[in-house]
């Protein structure tokens, strides 16, 4: 029988200290509406190695309790920095390539098309989706595929599923320490 048992909340801390962190791509969301997304998202963001997000016209209170709360503080190791769409569109060149996550017409799977070298992943607003003008943007449209009834994939979800895969295809994958 294996001795194996669950790190504690201590050497679980410990451990993830320890690896070296390579940057994911940047998080930009496109006018998020509620705290639990953005908290969900911090939170994913740092278990995958993001260190920044772009808020773009959205009026949440990053100083939220219940935001602390659901991000299980990470947001004090992330750079978060709100703008508007203009400000974006300004620094746009900023990013070697920008894909969106979001299903259009011309979108491709995430499993057919290569996440390299993504470092900007664009998130759309919980009901609307990314803005057309946004959309131009980018150098790629993404999708995951659904296979059941439902359309679509809360975004902090989606989100997770798509780092977790430019880590795979990238070979960003840290061994344990």
């Amino acid at each position: 029988m294996s001795s194996d048992r669950q790190l504690s909340g201590k050497e679980l801390y410990q451990r993830q200290k320890n690896l070296k962190r390579a940057d994911g791509p940047a998080i930009i969301c496109d006018g998020l509406q509620t705290p639990d997304n953005l908290g969900a998202i911090l939170r994913v963001a740092d278990a995958a190695g993001s260190s920044r997000i772009l808020l773009l016209d959205c009026e949440l209170d990053l100083n939220s309790k219940k935001l602390s709360r659901i991000a299980r503080s990470s947001e004090r190791h992330i750079q978060i920095e709100s703008l508007e769409l203009q400000q974006f569109t300004q620094m746009r060149h900023s990013f070697q390539a920008l894909y969106a996550l979001e299903i259009t017409q011309q979108s491709q799977s995430i499993y057919e098309r290569s996440l390299t070298p993504c470092d900007g992943i664009l998130l759309g607003h919980e009901s609307r989706g990314i803005r057309a003008e946004l959309l131009s943007l980018c150098d790629a449209n993404i999708h995951l595929p659904m296979y059941g009834v439902n359309g679509s994939m809360n975004i902090s979800h989606a989100l997770a599923v798509f780092l977790f895969e430019w880590r795979r295809q990238t070979g960003h994958i840290n061994e344990r320490p």
